[in-house]
């Protein structure tokens, strides 16, 4: 068995046996402990305040979303409505956050830190400028006198993928909290948790958006920049990693509208591309390559721009089939994009399964909204947002609400 390298919350030759029993006989609190606000608070400001933070815009999201008038509107809507129970939070909580995406350890955490819980986090070994810099975040944080409250409830840790190690953590927590792909919390569900934990999971998910052509020809030139804006942070901030960033674009309108508007939005984009210069390695550009090649070897995309070169960034594919299994494995991410029209927006529903999460729109009623919402197939789409609000984090995930989830009820006796 490996050892784990703590990163906070326990000295370095610290027993795992230790560190747990520790965490283990920390009383759940009520959520939204004056204490803890008090530190979240704190983080906030120091996140937003730090000279580094111009190198992290998708770090900054996360400070802003933790300020202090953001946490008062998340208290008061879960504010008991009665007097019949109890909030409080279910004990040591384990997260096992994702390599791709820096910050979700951050929200996983502190919502659950929120909601009175204990926390373990393991963290990817994968280095990252960004996980270094909130850990030093944090550390200067705990640090201040805000931090003596919460600093023996928390240890962040980071160790290789071992089994035996996940699974002594997993028997003493009572929440366990998995962000990762299909195989990561297929294998992380085949080891036991106590009878009385429970446990949320956040597997793979594929996102899209949709855009009424129309729209995108009544633009102006400073709207349609703003679009493609909005668009490239809801892309390219994590390569295209996010579970919510979009993968398929959806042109909603005639044949002919929707060539125009494609025709009049990817200059756009690539105007965008030239300004923010996103990191575009060899590996992402050979993985462009090698999944157009894929798609069109099964028959399933072709080039949506003829004679443009290949692995051009961004790579454009258009779907020749239904969004199925295959077309959703073989999507590598990195500025690729698979393209579809369709004469109105309640006919994606058939393009979509309970794999998608985020459908980012641009230029829709409320009506066509829900007409397509009416039509979807189970459990597919989780939230429709504005492009641009595609990689903004909410307390309700993947349909969970995490307070709620994080938290428990304890009956009381009537006053």
């Amino acid at each position: 068995m490996t050892r784990p390298r703590y990163l906070l919350g326990a000295a370095p030759d610290a027993r795992l046996e230790e560190v747990l029993q520790r965490l283990s006989v920390q009383p759940a609190w009520q959520p939204f402990d004056e204490r803890v606000l008090a530190f979240v608070r704190r983080f906030s400001q120091r996140l937003l305040t730090s000279p580094e933070i111009r190198r992290f815009p998708e770090l900054a999201a996360l400070g802003h979303w933790f300020r202090g008038a953001q946490l008062r509107d998340l208290a008061q809507r879960h504010a008991p409505q009665a007097g019949d129970h109890l909030l409080l939070g279910r004990g040591l909580a384990f997260h096992l956050a994702p390599s791709n995406v820096d910050s979700v350890f951050m929200y996983s955490w502190l919502l659950s830190l929120l909601a009175g819980n204990v926390n373990l986090v393991r963290v990817s070994q994968q280095p990252s400028e960004g996980q270094d810099f909130l850990v030093e975040m944090l550390r200067s944080t705990l640090d201040e006198d805000v931090g003596d409250a919460v600093r023996e409830r928390f240890v962040l840790l980071t160790y290789a993928h071992d089994e035996q190690l996940t699974r002594q953590i997993s028997q003493a927590c009572m929440l366990r909290v998995v962000w990762g792909g299909d195989a990561t919390v297929q294998a992380i569900r085949a080891i036991a948790l106590r009878p009385t934990a429970v446990e949320v999971c956040f597997p793979d998910r594929f996102s899209a958006c949709a855009i009424r052509a129309q729209a995108v020809l009544e633009a102006s030139d400073a709207a349609l920049d703003q679009l493609a804006a909005d668009f490239f942070n809801d892309a390219f901030w994590f390569a295209q990693q996010a579970c919510s960033s979009p993968r398929l674009v959806a042109w909603i309108g005639t044949d002919e509208a929707a060539e125009a508007a494609a025709a009049r939005f990817w200059p756009a984009l690539r105007q965008v591309l030239a300004r923010r210069q996103p990191q575009d390695s060899e590996a992402a550009c050979m993985a462009r390559l090698a999944a157009s090649f894929e798609f069109a070897a099964a028959g399933l995309a072709r080039p949506a721009e003829p004679g443009m070169p290949a692995a051009a960034l961004p790579t454009r594919l258009r779907l020749e089939s239904l969004l199925d299994a295959e077309a959703r494995a073989l999507h590598c991410g990195h500025g690729l994009f698979l393209e579809l029209q369709l004469p109105e927006l309640a006919a994606l529903a058939a393009h979509l399964s309970d794999k998608e999460q985020t459908l980012a729109v641009h230029g829709f009623s409320r009506e066509a909204l829900l007409e397509l919402v009416q039509v979807l197939p189970a459990r597919a789409l989780d939230r429709l947002c504005p492009i641009g609000q595609a990689l903004a984090f909410a307390p309700t995930w993947d349909g969970v609400d995490l307070i709620s989830a994080f938290s428990r009820k304890l009956l009381l006796p009537p006053p």
